[in-house]
């Protein structure tokens, strides 16, 4: 059964990152069609009761929903659950970490695609890079572990900032994951990326990587040391080290849909549903995505274009 629940809570997000959606925005839902928290939690109840042992809060952005941290809380007291996670831009989280720690959260993912002020602000269109640098050090000081920092390079953008990523996880006690871009149509023409091979080229220029043992039970991140320092690199490669055999996860949308895949065309909508009948509709999401046999991600005809629509 699925053992990896995403749980998208808002579809705002006060970033607008170019892989993940158009310069202008999305078309955002009204508040009423966002599931309420008391509507979240038995619909997670549900998922690990069927086997669901890791849920990772997603958005948009988790961290501009009000209320998050006492959903944590309430998150946190769900017997069979093994991890919780949130990913966040870290916008917010330098004054929130703490709170988000002794709720019950257990790690953290943060997306940096540049240590260049400049380039940051070109990627994200409205970050600030001082800002999620003080994410990143106060969930460190709070005591998340692993801190995940997720890059994606773009080619003409930050691919000159490898080799610097590389040196943030020699001298952070942070993971570093070099993520291949996602062709997604939401995010505009450009899809051109950088493969894992030459990134590792790179690094290994300057680097000598260890590999990591044991690894993410629940991701498909192949994970090493930095010889002699302080953090590890990882790599998750969708397009040239495709990985949808091994999937077992399962996505909410912030309105109520469950989708057996990023790159689903259909969701079922679950909102107000009995326990009984979400846990057959989860048993036949799952039975439907082992009957693909899918192993290789198409980014063309996905439930929703955009990333922040589908929960990242």
């Amino acid at each position: 059964m699925f053992k990896y629940l995403r749980l998208s809570i808002t579809d705002r997000c006060n970033f607008r990152c170019i892989y993940c959606m158009p310069e202008e925005g999305i078309c955002l839902k009204q508040h009423s069609e966002i599931l309420r928290y008391e509507e979240l939690l038995p619909i997670v109840e549900v998922a690990v009761k069927t086997g669901v042992e890791q849920v990772r809060i997603t958005g948009g952005e988790p961290l501009v929903r009000c209320g998050i941290v006492g959903f944590v809380a309430d998150l946190a007291k769900i017997e069979g659950l093994k991890d919780l996670c949130l990913t966040t831009n870290a916008s917010r989280l330098s004054e929130m970490a703490e709170e988000l720690k002794k709720a019950g959260l257990g790690r953290v993912n943060i997306s940096l695609d540049s240590l260049n002020q400049h380039t940051f602000r070109k990627i994200t269109r409205l970050g600030d890079l001082d800002k999620v640098l003080a994410g990143i050090y106060a969930a460190v000081e709070a005591g998340f572990e692993p801190v995940k920092l997720n890059v994606v390079i773009i080619p003409g953008l930050n691919d000159g900032e490898i080799t610097d990523f590389a040196g943030f996880a020699r001298d952070n006690p942070v993971h570093v994951r070099f993520i291949e871009r996602m062709p997604f149509p939401g995010a505009g023409n450009n899809t051109e990326y950088f493969s894992e091979t030459r990134v590792r080229e790179i690094i290994g220029k300057s680097f000598e990587l260890i590999e990591a043992p044991g690894g993410d039970s629940f991701g498909p991140s192949r994970n090493y040391q930095v010889k002699g320092g302080k953090g590890f690199i990882g790599f998750i490669s969708p397009r040239t080290r495709p990985f949808c055999e091994s999937c077992r996860r399962l996505r909410l949308t912030s309105d109520g849909y469950l989708l057996p895949c990023l790159d689903s065309t259909m969701g079922v909508m679950v909102r107000g549903m009995a326990a009984d009948d979400l846990e057959k509709v989860i048993a036949e999401l799952f039975a439907n995505k082992k009957a693909w046999h899918k192993n290789q991600a198409c980014f063309k005809s996905t439930f929703d274009s955009s990333l922040s629509k589908i929960g990242g």
